[in-house]
């Protein structure tokens, strides 16, 4: 028995070197157990915890149907698109133009009256003098103003006139005449002169 107690004592004596000796050279790659399991266990449910929240929703059941509309898909929106435009409607033909054939002869007159004879050149003297821009001028020379009464209708392009013609002596010369306007200006005219 005292063998036994002898190898007790010295096996605890080695165990007690070995220790005193620190026992961490003996076997270091054993860490205690309480300090390891214990910072695992604390540590480890927290992260787990934390990297697995999730935000709980009311999942729809599959035995009833679902009363909250689901979310609408969100998708880029479709460029806002307008139609070619129609190319705009050509204008429709304008009407002849209802020149008033009077009142294109009555000008004509008052153009003469106020000596402005390159308007009244233009607004048909050409066409009806017969003769060259100079000479036409000049047959005005005594003329001091002309008054017109005329009969014509509205559209026509005739108009008949009776022409009093003041000369610069006082005396009057009395003219007949049928006038033809196109476009604006006399084109044709046969006069005259009364006695």
């Amino acid at each position: 028995m005292r063998i036994l107690y002898g190898a007790v004592g010295v096996a605890v004596g080695v165990v007690l070197a070995v220790a005193g000796c620190g026992g961490t050279t003996v076997n270091n790659s054993v860490a205690p157990p309480t300090t390891t399991t214990a910072a695992a266990r604390t540590t480890k449910p927290a992260t787990t915890a934390a990297a697995t929240a999730v935000p709980t929703t009311a999942a729809p059941t599959t035995s009833a149907p679902s009363r909250i509309a689901a979310p609408p898909l969100t998708t880029a929106p479709a460029p806002v698109t307008t139609p070619p435009a129609a190319a705009p409607a050509a204008p429709p033909p304008a009407p002849a133009q209802q020149v008033n054939a009077e009142a294109v002869v009555t000008q004509y007159y008052q153009d003469i009256t106020d000596h402005d004879y390159a308007a009244a050149w233009a607004l048909g003297g050409a066409n009806i003098a017969g003769e060259s821009y100079s000479q036409y001028v000049a047959g005005f020379d005594t003329t001091a103003s002309i008054s017109l009464g005329t009969v014509s209708q509205f559209g026509s392009d005739q108009v008949s006139a009776v022409l009093y013609a003041t000369q610069s002596d006082g005396s009057v010369k009395v003219f007949d005449g049928t006038y033809t306007v196109s476009g604006g200006v006399l084109v044709g005219a046969s006069i005259k002169q009364e006695q």
